[in-house]
């Protein structure tokens, strides 16, 4: 089971790092040191508007670090296939699922690390905590998080679900008294209790799987759905065959197809639209990408860098539904249209750029809130500006092979 363990750690490593090509590209990771490098100017202009401890700081770093916990899941790299060909093996499971957990708890871990040290500043001004008191706080929470791992692979086992929910509930009540009897007594004092709590834990675990069953559907379907959150979040930024696009009616958007309709010349950007409306794919991503484009701009408090990010957002976005005009390719009755294939790029292209002109709107609108009216009309100059290269320059080089 080891084997088979490590097996499988290799194979998710080579996808990870396959899809990690195009998850962290050049334009991504300038857009992440710009927004880190925003945050931090902002982070430390806070803290120097801060010369005494807040009543409040405590409470919200508690509902902070009890939050933190929902960060990871246990990672069991479980397979549908695996209900029937590893059944004759599913007392030597224990041993898979005990290497699983150790591994799940390594990333956690560092999220802990780095969010530690992100507070330590506000820590060391707006409480009374020493500095010292974040290496106690890394301790209790990574306790708690492997607690938490525990009970999510007891869960694997466990055939009533109204428990699982109860002890769910109780883990983050016990969560919550161990990390507020560190924050307002002392870290020794909620590593004390999160040992015993972890002992505790420890003493039921050995009777309980001792004659538990492994339920395999219920395994494989919480592993489907940790897979199916990291494949959308890849999703942001490349195509993921194990993601199957659905179709939904959505008729109260029947409205704007209408404008294409009965229009020869407009026949491809009515298919274009009808399937971009009625997917959930690309539909999902374009709204996902302006969601965290929007709220990243409004947390940057320089206007320059807001520019900077939002047109790195709106090439984020057009490079993200370049694919998009391939949709029809493998549709035979599409190729017998009596249309020029110059239209197809026309259509397409007259689509990306009203989506990329009302994303530049918002985007204008969010920061129309914190910008004065020069900084304004600059910000939209240049997202205007960068939505025509897109859509005039680029797009129809990239697309020119097609012709």
């Amino acid at each position: 089971m080891k084997q088979l363990w490590q097996q499988r750690l290799r194979q998710h490593h080579k996808q990870m790092l396959k899809y990690s090509r195009y998850v962290f590209t050049e334009f991504f990771m300038i857009a992440i040191f710009i927004f880190v490098g925003a945050v931090a100017y902002s982070y430390s202009n806070l803290l120097d508007t801060i010369h005494a401890p807040l009543w409040w700081a405590k409470p919200g770093l508690l509902i902070l670090f009890v939050a933190l916990l929902s960060v990871g899941r246990l990672a069991t790299l479980l397979q549908d296939a695996d209900t029937l060909f590893l059944l004759p093996k599913e007392r030597a499971l224990l041993t898979y699922f005990l290497a699983a957990r150790r591994y799940s708890l390594w990333l956690p871990s560092l999220f802990f690390v780095i969010m530690l040290g992100a507070l330590l500043p506000f820590q060391a001004v707006a409480t009374n905590l020493a500095p010292s008191g974040s290496l106690g706080l890394f301790v209790v929470l990574v306790a708690l998080k492997d607690g938490q791992l525990w009970l999510q692979l007891v869960a694997n086992y466990d055939d009533q679900p109204q428990r699982i929910r109860q002890w769910r509930v109780l883990f983050y009540l016990v969560a919550a008294i161990v990390i507020a009897a560190s924050l307002w007594i002392s870290p020794l004092v909620g590593i004390g209790l999160a040992v015993v709590a972890e002992f505790g834990l420890r003493l039921y675990l050995p009777r309980f799987l001792a004659s538990a069953v492994l339920q395999w559907r219920t395994a494989v379907k919480n592993e489907n759905s940790r897979m199916l959150q990291l494949y959308r979040l890849i999703n942001l930024f490349t195509d993921v065959p194990q993601l199957s696009g659905k179709v939904h009616r959505r008729a109260y958007l029947d409205p704007v197809l209408r404008l294409f309709k009965g229009n020869h010349q407009r026949t491809f950007g009515y298919l274009y639209l009808h399937e971009f409306l009625r997917g959930t794919e690309y539909l999902g991503l374009y709204l996902r990408l302006l969601v965290i484009g929007a709220v990243i701009l409004w947390f940057i408090p320089l206007w320059w860098i807001a520019t900077l990010l939002g047109a790195i957002f709106l090439y984020l976005v057009g490079f993200q539904l370049l694919p998009f005009y391939q949709i029809f390719n493998e549709n035979l009755l599409v190729h017998l249209y009596p249309v020029p294939l110059t239209n197809k790029i026309q259509s397409f292209q007259h689509l990306v750029q009203g989506l990329l002109m009302i994303q530049a709107v918002i985007f204008a609108l969010v920061m129309l809130v914190s910008s004065s009216l020069s900084h304004w009309l600059i910000f939209v100059v240049i997202e205007l500006v960068v939505v025509l290269l897109l859509t005039r320059v680029y797009f129809p080089r990239r697309l020119q092979p097609e012709k």
